[in-house]
């Protein structure tokens, strides 16, 4: 009735949130707290070989208006990424729009031969202390507006797409805290939405360091995981189990240390967009990001640990590699390297690539000492997902090659799983104190 009645009063899109949760349950809960439910269909990642990208299709018979599903997000005061999923490719415009009130600057992204799906929540506050809240609605027939209203200045936001399923994802930016803190709670809106918070007094993301204190909030990620299983083994090994083995074993090795508050993106066996995996790293403002994974290639040779940090493709092989663990296609990946540099103009390149040599030296040296035969494929570069936008030191790591038949049976030894979370948590632990010293003869 507060809909019907009032459509324009300020209880409407609290009304309307309330309706959606009605309809299709209780908001969905955080993915790494939630229990793990049987996934279907999952379908195992084949390695291929690498190949130059094809050329565009030719245009043929226009398609019909993709639908604008519910929007997501993570934030912070400081941080916010938007994810607006459609149900096929669109093209888009945006633009910020100053004011001289906080309340009149807003940024606005218009898809086209779109249409808004039934199930939008056509307002969704966020009152994070960067946005107030975000607005869609139909513009016209055959284009959705997306409108992000302010609270604060933006310094910067960036705007990108991912394929497989479509997405535009949203980063907005702001250089220091408002005055007002974020409200807390985690609070979630449409969709898989999550909302972070953090008071005015926090150093801004990732500049931790420069504050003083170090390396202190470690993000974990094991990659894959649910109807994602990452690639598979003949025998039935699971990228998305082993890596999930590994992680947790990081994690509890480097919270035996005293210091660091160690947070892992999934904790079973659930799928999780690497996109909300950066968002949530962001969001919960982490010092160091780590993504661990599991290696193939067409050449079942092939062997040996492997860390990567954000940056174009090094070679043919990072580019397949960055494909396969995107889930998307060389053509894709091609389209992703054009935009990544004014994506990377915020990452941690340097310190990525700090902390990257002291992880794949580390597991590379220690695991030798034990096992014979381990390879050193050493830093590379490559456009992972997973990566962009991470506002701190990011890497991902490769710790095997799951096409190589004796380095699965490795990835069949509770030694050898052992020996790399171990060595691992030694690099991660051994860049923080790096950090923390650099910081101390800074002052």
């Amino acid at each position: 009735k507060i809909i019907a009645i009032y459509p324009e009063g300020d209880m409407a899109a609290a009304a309307e949130e309330k309706l959606l949760q009605i309809k299709h349950g209780a908001t969905a809960p955080d993915p790494a707290s939630t229990p793990a439910k049987e996934e279907v269909g999952e379908k195992c990642i084949t390695p291929q070989i690498a190949e130059e990208p094809p050329a565009p299709e030719p245009a043929g018979k226009k398609p019909g208006l993709a639908t604008v599903l519910p929007i997501r997000h993570w934030s912070n005061n400081r941080y916010t990424r938007l994810i607006v999923e459609t149900t096929g490719p669109v093209t888009f415009k945006h633009q910020a729009l100053s004011g001289d009130e906080a309340s009149q600057r807003r940024i606005y992204i218009d898809l086209h031969n779109t249409r808004l799906g039934p199930e939008n929540v056509k307002t969704i506050p966020i009152e994070d202390g960067l946005l107030r809240r975000v607005r869609n609605a139909q513009f016209d027939p055959q284009t959705v507006r997306v409108v992000l209203d302010t609270q604060t200045t933006i310094s910067d936001y960036k705007v990108f797409t991912l394929a497989d399923p479509f997405r535009v994802v949203i980063d907005v930016m702001s250089s220091t805290a408002p005055d007002k803190a974020a409200k807390t709670g985690g609070k979630k809106s449409a969709g898989r939405t999550k909302k972070e918070g953090s008071g005015s007094k926090a150093p801004p993301p990732n500049q931790a360091m420069q504050a003083g204190m170090g390396i202190k909030k470690i993000i974990i990620d094991p990659g894959h995981g649910g109807k994602d299983p990452g690639t598979c083994s003949p025998s039935g090994l699971k990228e998305k189990d082993i890596v999930l083995d590994v992680a947790l074993r990081v994690a509890k090795a480097l919270r035996e240390k005293p210091g660091y508050e160690v947070i892992l993106t999934r904790d079973r066996d659930v799928f999780i967009p690497l996109e909300e995996r950066t968002a949530m790293a962001n969001a919960k403002e982490a010092d160091l990001f780590l993504s661990i994974h599991v290696n193939a290639a067409p050449n079942h040779e092939a062997r040996g640990i492997e860390t990567y940090v954000l940056d174009l493709a090094s070679n043919k092989d990072a580019m397949r590699l960055a494909a396969m663990e995107n889930a998307t296609s060389a053509k894709q990946i091609s389209d992703l390297q054009s935009i990544l540099l004014d994506l990377m103009q915020n990452s941690k390149i340097n310190e990525s690539l700090k902390l990257a040599g002291l992880v794949q030296e580390g597991m590379v040296t220690g695991l030798n000492k034990k096992f014979s035969g381990v390879s050193n494929l050493g830093v590379k570069k490559a456009p992972f997902v997973v990566l962009i936008g991470a506002q701190m030191p990011a890497i991902l790591t490769e710790i095997a090659f799951l096409s190589n038949p004796e380095e699965e049976k490795r990835l069949k030894d509770d030694a050898y799983l052992a020996g790399i979370a171990n060595h691992l948590s030694s690099g991660v632990a051994q860049y923080a104190e790096s950090m923390s010293l650099a910081t101390n003869l800074a002052r």
